[in-house]
Parts: C-alpha cells; sequence; structure tokens
C-alpha cells in the first residue's frame, strides 16, 4: 500500500528544491547583468539558464528588426538547419504573435502552424523543419520601455502541457532579457556621448587656440611688408611675434591629436609632454614661457597623465584668467639609485597675474576643483598660493609608496 503521506511530503520536498533552483537562478542571472559582458554572451547566459527551469530542449531570443522580421539573437539547442529557417515575420507563427500581441504564445502541437493563415513557402519549411525537431513551444514577449523589442521562445522535442506557472517564469527570463539588452544600449549610449563630448571639447579647443592663433598670424604676416619699410624695429618684433604664434599652434596641433590617441599619451615621455604644454602656452600668451626639467626618472603611466593634465589645467587657467605677463614651470624628478624609477615629482607653475585672495567657487574656477580632485585620486598634494596683483604659484607633489618598489 501506497504512503500518500511520504508521497506528498517528497512532492513538497521536490518543490521547494525546484523553486529555491529558480531563485538562485534568477538572482545569478542578475549579478551577470551588472558585469560589461557583451550583449550576445548576456542572451546566451540567460537562454541557457531557461531552457533546464522551464524543463525545454532549446531556446532563442529573437529581436524585431526594422523591416518587420524577427531575427535571432542568443540561442541555445536549435540545430543548424532550423536556424537556416530562423527568420519569422511579424505577426506570424508563434514567436512573430507573441511580439506583434505583446500576450504568451503556447504552441501544444508545431504541426498546427501549418494551418495558420496566409502562410509562405519559407515558412512552410522552416515548420517542416521546427516539427521534426520540437513538438511544443512557447513564445513570451520582450518589451522595454514599452517597445516592442521581440520573442523569446522555448521549444520542447516531446509534447509539453505548459502550466500558468512555467508562463509566469518565462516571463521573468523575458524581463531579464530586456534588462540586459536596455542595459548595453545605455553603455552604448553613454560611450556615444562621452566621444561626442569629447569631439566637442576638441573642436573647441581648436576654435579658441589653433584658429585664432593661425588668424593672428596671417594679420601680422601680412602687416610686416609694410613695417619693414617703415618700421624695420617692429617689423622685427612682428616677426618674433609670428615665430611664437605659429610654434605654439603648431605645439596645440601636436596637443590634439596626442588627445585623438589616448595611447600615444603614454607612448611620449613626460618631457616632450611638458615641451609642448610649454609651446602651447607660449603661443597663446603671445610671449616666451619659460620651462625647467630637473632629473630623469620613470613614472608610473596614471601619475604622467596626472601630472601632464594638472598642469594643462593650470595653464588654461592662466591664460583664461590670470593676465599674466610671465609663466614659469619646474618639473623635478627624483631617481632611485638602484633601478632609475621615479621616487618623487614635484611640478610648480608660476605667474605674474592678477592673483586672487580666496580660491572662488564660481564656474569660472571649476578648474581648480579638477586638478584637486585629480591630485587627491593620484595620492598627490596639490598646494596654490596666491596674492593680488602679484600672481599664483601652483606645486604638485607626488612622492612614491614602500609598496611600489617591492
Amino acid at each position: 500500500m501506497v504512503n500518500t503521506k511520504s508521497t506528498s511530503k517528497i512532492g513538497k520536498i521536490a518543490e521547494l528544491e525546484r523553486r529555491q533552483k529558480v531563485a538562485a537562478s534568477l538572482r545569478e542571472t542578475l549579478a551577470i547583468l551588472n558585469t560589461n559582458l557583451p550583449l550576445e554572451k548576456l542572451l546566451n547566459y540567460i537562454v541557457n539558464q531557461a531552457c533546464p527551469l522551464l524543463n525545454a530542449d532549446a531556446a532563442a531570443i529573437y529581436h524585431l528588426q526594422v523591416n518587420g522580421i524577427l531575427t535571432i539573437q542568443g540561442l541555445v539547442g536549435l540545430s543548424n538547419e532550423y536556424i537556416k529557417y530562423g527568420n519569422i515575420p511579424l505577426g506570424k507563427m508563434a514567436t512573430g504573435n507573441a511580439a506583434l500581441t505583446k500576450k504568451p504564445i503556447f504552441v501544444y502541437n508545431t504541426r498546427e502552424l501549418l494551418e495558420e493563415p496566409g502562410i509562405t513557402s519559407d515558412l512552410v519549411m522552416a515548420v517542416d523543419k521546427l516539427s521534426k525537431e520540437f513538438s511544443s513551444l512557447l513564445s513570451v514577449p520582450i518589451e522595454i520601455r514599452e517597445e516592442n523589442y521581440g520573442s523569446l521562445t522555448l521549444y520542447y522535442r516531446k509534447q509539453h502541457a505548459v502550466t500558468e506557472e512555467e508562463i509566469s517564469l518565462a516571463r521573468d527570463f523575458s524581463n531579464q532579457a530586456a534588462l540586459a539588452i536596455d542595459n548595453a544600449r545605455m553603455r552604448t549610449q553613454i560611450k556615444q556621448d562621452a566621444v561626442t563630448e569629447e569631439r566637442n571639447r576638441l573642436a573647441r579647443e581648436l576654435h579658441d587656440s589653433v584658429t585664432q592663433n593661425l588668424f593672428s598670424a596671417n594679420l601680422i604676416a601680412d602687416t610686416i611688408p609694410v613695417l619693414i619699410q617703415r618700421n624695420p624695429q617692429k617689423a622685427l618684433e612682428g616677426l618674433d611675434e609670428l615665430r611664437l604664434l605659429t610654434k605654439g599652434a603648431l605645439a596645440e596641433m601636436r596637443s590634439l591629436l596626442l588627445e585623438l590617441r589616448p595611447n600615444a599619451l603614454e607612448d611620449t615621455s613626460l618631457e616632450d609632454l611638458f615641451h609642448q604644454l610649454a609651446e602651447t602656452a607660449s603661443g597663446r600668451l603671445r610671449k616666451p614661457v619659460s620651462l625647467e626639467i630637473k632629473g630623469q626618472a620613470f613614472l608610473p603611466s596614471d601619475i604622467r597623465l596626472t601630472f601632464y593634465r594638472i598642469a594643462q589645467e593650470a595653464l588654461n587657467n592662466i591664460i583664461k584668467h590670470a593676465e599674466a605677463e610671465t609663466i614659469k614651470i619646474s618639473l623635478t624628478l627624483t631617481p632611485d639609485e638602484v633601478d632609475g624609477t621615479c621616487t618623487s615629482a614635484v611640478l610648480v607653475i608660476q605667474d605674474d597675474g592678477c592673483g586672487f585672495k580666496d580660491i572662488p567657487d564660481s564656474a569660472i574656477h571649476l578648474g581648480f576643483c579638477i586638478m584637486k580632485e585629480r591630485a587627491q585620486n593620484a595620492g598627490a598634494d596639490l598646494e596654490i598660493k596666491s596674492k593680488v596683483n602679484i600672481g599664483t604659484t601652483i606645486q604638485l607633489s607626488w612622492k612614491a609608496k614602500d609598496e611600489e618598489f617591492a
């Protein structure tokens, strides 16, 4: 005689274990969605998780294209024979109907799909291939912010009577696919926005510095022939200014080319980068900018970039706001006696401009905040001293930690 209580208890335990597996799978999938894995891998992970939990033998995520055709974007368990016929028009078969109606569509016997009105010869071949491999299927829509994105379709080799709980779980996996796709889109948009912003910044730099310098150089070049006859001394001064302008424009163009190729910043020595900065500043200021570099040592790439960016920001601020006549840049690198790596670096930038009493919080001095944030992130100290009508001194100091030499 069968012990019904014992059987019932075993059934409850099995159901509890199944629910725990479902919960664990959904948690794992959500964790994967927060990574930077490519979308294709994320979708393949989702269908691989969905199949065993929904007792399915295969699964596919379909994406609705602009031409009204649903194409496979992620899959597991489907043969190459069927994939050849995997393009499904919107509103056709279970996959197309689920996407159109935004409702789950279940087909107990896949041969029934041949009875669908308006089925084309291509779809007849697709159904023929499908029915030879799978007897039942379930398709649920994938919606992203009310957009009809496509469908998640699950395939069963044997005829399968799907339950409401399975449909609900299929919807959960459909929602996870939607979340993965939405996250991927946002990451792509963020990258595109960053690229656009960087292009706009470079365009502004090109307009504010190079274009204006070349325009000024052209004006000076036009007046020099006249000045040579009327005032040779003024003509010589004009030639000096023309030399500074063209040299600065060339340095500015080189800097912009480095910005367009980020790896080039790492490949260029700090000394060369600072020479370019000094020449660029000289062209924009139209006066010589002194640069002194003491010592040679190898700085970590992130620290090199920090020194370059802070110097770049400091010089931009001086040229735009300080009304300075002179700028002095000093960079001191102290090498380790054993391997030549840098143990400390000190950058000092001085100007004789208008100065200020206190560092204001206004938008034009946002550069100071950016400089301080960069210094903090690099473990460096930034000190800014200024006196009204005397000038400003900016000092950036960095020391290597002991573990960097371990």
